[in-house]
């Protein structure tokens, strides 16, 4: 019997120590297992820093223009391409003289020659109107109109003109194209006024035609516009103006509505004749290059 304890107490003792020595190695693996990162523990470190793009030197970053306007001189080429069109179109260009006396404020001088035809709806009505079958059947018109023109109004189409506007330019802004260019836009509202040399097109008789020169229209123009504005000298014009005048009488086919009306049109309204002055309409895409100095 007490062979047997001996016997075992021996056994432990040797296992002993194999245990223990089983026990220390594991320990590292479950420290190294205990300090490793959880998925969602990340530290400011683990991200990547990016240094934000630093403003123009000397320039502040909100509060000044990167191209300021005031004291500039500007001079643009536009091209003119009236739309909407009633009774006639018109398509030509024009140069333009521009001082900036305020980055928000300008004066512009311009001047150009357009070329006006009729719409189709005039061609229709000199084919098949009252006034061509007159003209076919030898009937005469008012006397004072031998070619028997379309009792239509705004008739007359502009050859040349001349002006000068004020700009009122409130917003200037910035569009990020890409990272590293910033587009620089100005936003601006004109009006002012001007003259228009007016001719209108004339039944010659079949298949030829003749104009009337009208003289001189003197007009006002207003618009709204945009000027893109990529570099220190040079800048993207578009604008949409609207030029009005007041046209020379329309002639009427008959004397009673002549008499009646001798500034303007007959409109019959229901039972009534009434008189409308003959006012023109010339809505104009512009579009152009400008040279800042």
């Amino acid at each position: 019997m007490i062979r047997s304890l001996l016997a075992f107490a021996a056994v432990a003792a040797a296992l002993t120590p194999a245990a223990a020595r089983a026990a220390d190695a594991a320990k590292p693996d479950d420290k190294a297992a205990a300090s490793a990162p959880k998925p969602n523990d990340t530290k400011a470190e683990d991200f990547q820093r990016v240094d934000e793009r630093q403003p123009r030197t000397g320039m502040p970053l909100i509060a000044d223009k990167l191209y300021p306007m005031q004291f500039r001189l500007e001079l643009s080429g536009v091209f003119d391409y009236s739309f909407n069109d009633k009774y006639v179109q018109h398509t030509g260009g024009h140069g333009a003289l521009a001082f900036h006396l305020f980055d928000w404020l300008a004066l512009e001088g311009f001047g150009g020659y357009l070329i006006g035809d009729e719409t189709g709806i005039v061609g229709n009505v000199r084919n098949d109107g009252s006034s061509a079958k007159r003209l076919r059947d030898g009937e005469p018109c008012f006397d004072g109109e031998p070619t028997c023109e379309p009792q239509l109004p705004d008739m007359w189409m502009t050859t040349w003109f001349a002006g000068a506007d004020v700009q009122w330019a409130p917003i200037y802004g910035k569009i990020s194209a890409v990272s590293e260019y910033d587009l620089n836009f100005q936003l601006y509202a004109l009006a002012g006024a001007g003259a228009e040399g007016i001719q209108r097109k004339l039944n010659a008789g079949v298949g030829a035609a003749a104009f009337e020169d009208g003289g001189v229209r003197v007009s006002a123009n207003y618009g709204i516009g945009v000027r893109l504005i990529p570099w220190k000298y040079v800048a993207l014009r578009a604008e949409l103006r609207n030029y009005n005048g007041l046209n020379p009488n329309v002639q009427e086919h008959e004397s009673r509505d002549e008499d009646a009306c001798s500034n303007g049109y007959t409109l019959i309204e229901g039972a009534d004749r009434q008189c409308y002055p003959d006012i023109s309409n010339n809505t104009m895409f512009q579009v152009g290059l400008s040279l800042l100095l």
